[in-house]
């Protein structure tokens, strides 16, 4: 098995789903290649990532001596090297007290992180980033993690520079689920690339000229990026100009495009949030696919939705008026975790497009070129030790599946991922579109050649030959279900 296969997905099943709880999450073991300090609680999380390392092979050569430097062949001494984890939001949206199922916990950073900086060799830079959700606190989110200490030791051991990065360029305030201010933010200290897809957009063809919606209630803004043959993103130029980037994402399902693993993390990237079309107006009939269908209800409810969202930062008062409506239209259009909106649902035609499009615009881009030649190095690590199923990304319940994946191509992971899941990723249409014939290809193999290396004898073979009853069996949110299951 030649070591850098793109289509190899390496597995590591923990003997127990959790994680170490005294941050920085110093290893238990002293590893031969390992110098630092040695923790006394167990850390099941830094030994998965390490096994997955040593079943894909990496510098075998010099597996189990203090030579082994497993990621020398994906981080070069002098690289700018990101990691981006998924860091939504400090807490379960309904759930304050919990948030170990909604982002990458820090453990798993922390192991990465300390290799990245063994394969630097003192010289680069290394960049820790993600941009929440508008509404969250960044502060709070790398203090649960352990995020802000896994940094901050970071940087204690080595002369490389280690940043950590909020890149959302505003929080918004949010009062009864309404926006009704929004807050500057610093954001990437480099600013933003625009890239302009255009015929390589996945949205080429998508009839919605104008009816897009984006991450905030400006659908002009949304739409103007996304007009008259132009689909434009704006990404961080930090993540941009990366030499290699390292994808931490959690292993969780998501309303909107099925599951959320590599490929749906990328989001969190982008400086312009409000230039990403999350779903189209309207339902099927005309063309959206807000709505699973058409009825008075939904006529109503966009139409007045619409107005005041657009009227709400403007006046005070129309924005007390929509936290009123909000309350009061449960009870009339039903809650949001029980009904169909927003494009929450498997006939989401918008928000697999967008998540493409933006994998390319990172994987072709060195920051001042657009497309280049050849992706820029990609590595993957997953945090499945305690994954999120149901009402995902942010209401998602806990899922204790002890596992860790990764790999060196995004969709042979996120495949990977979802067959473990119990899902078939014929079915998830940002897995399955993935594969087609493309200039700028994400996967140039198909599906059926990507294969699994684990300790866990069953799952030695290729993704769809692990037999449902040794996968793990998540709960779909509720506008998938039925749709995306593996079948007995």
């Amino acid at each position: 098995m030649m070591p850098f296969d793109p289509s190899s997905v390496a597995v590591t099943r923990l003997s127990r789903a959790e994680y170490p709880k005294d941050p920085p999450f110093h290893p238990d073991t002293r590893y031969p290649e390992y110098r630092g300090e040695v923790g006394s609680e167990p850390n099941l999380a830094y030994e998965a990532v390490r096994e997955c390392f040593r079943l894909l092979g990496m510098d075998a050569i010099n597996y189990g001596t203090p030579n082994w430097n497993p990621l020398s062949g994906v981080v070069l001494p002098g690289d700018r090297v990101v990691l981006k984890p998924n860091l939504l939001a400090q807490a379960h949206a309904l759930r304050h007290e919990e948030w170990i199922q909604v982002i990458t916990h820090g453990s798993v950073v922390r192991a990465v992180l300390d290799y990245v900086i063994l394969a630097l060799k003192g010289k680069g830079h290394v960049s820790v980033m993600d941009g929440p959700q508008y509404d969250s606190n960044w502060n709070q989110i790398v203090s649960r993690s352990g995020l802000h200490a896994v940094v901050r030791h970071g940087s204690s051991v080595t002369d490389i520079p280690v940043q950590l990065l909020d890149l959302r360029d505003y929080q918004q305030e949010v009062r009864g689920n309404v926006i009704c201010n929004r807050i500057e933010l610093p954001s990437d200290p480099l600013g933003g690339i625009e890239i302009d897809l255009g015929r390589y957009s996945a949205l080429t063809n998508h009839r919605a000229a104008g009816k897009y919606y984006g991450s905030d209630y400006d659908q002009t803004e949304t739409n103007r990026h996304h007009s008259g043959g132009k689909h434009e993103y704006r990404i961080s130029r930090t993540a941009a100009c990366a030499d290699v980037f390292i994808n931490i994402p959690k292993l969780k399902t998501h309303k909107k495009v099925g599951v959320t693993l590599c490929m749906k993390n990328l989001v969190g990237i982008n400086v312009g949030r409000n230039w990403l079309p999350h779903h189209t107006d309207g339902d099927p009939s005309n063309g959206g696919d807000q709505f699973p269908s058409a009825s008075a209800k939904s006529r109503i409810e966009r139409s007045v939705v619409r107005w005041l969202q657009r009227h709400s930062l403007r006046s005070p008062g129309v924005s007390y008026l929509y936290r009123l409506a909000k309350m009061g239209g449960k009870h009339t259009f039903g809650r949001t975790d029980r009904v169909i909106r927003h494009g929450n649902w498997y006939g989401n035609d918008t928000c697999w497009r967008m998540v493409l499009d933006i994998n390319r615009c990172l994987l072709y881009s060195d920051g001042a070129n657009f497309p280049l030649k050849s992706p820029k190095r990609f590595f993957a690590v997953v945090d499945g030790v305690i994954g999120g199923q149901g009402d995902g990304p942010a209401s998602p319940d806990c899922y204790p599946t002890g596992v860790v994946l990764a790999g060196w191509n995004p969709v042979a992971v996120d495949c990977a991922g979802t067959r473990l899941m119990g899902f078939n990723p014929l079915r998830i249409p940002q897995l399955m579109r993935a594969f087609d014939p493309h200039p700028l290809p994400l996967a140039d193999f198909p599906l059926e050649a990507i294969h699994l290396l684990s300790g866990h004898e069953v799952w030695n073979s290729h993704v769809l030959d692990i037999p449902f009853e040794h996968t793990y069996h998540f709960k779909p949110h509720f506008g998938w279900v039925g749709q995306i299951e593996v079948q007995q």
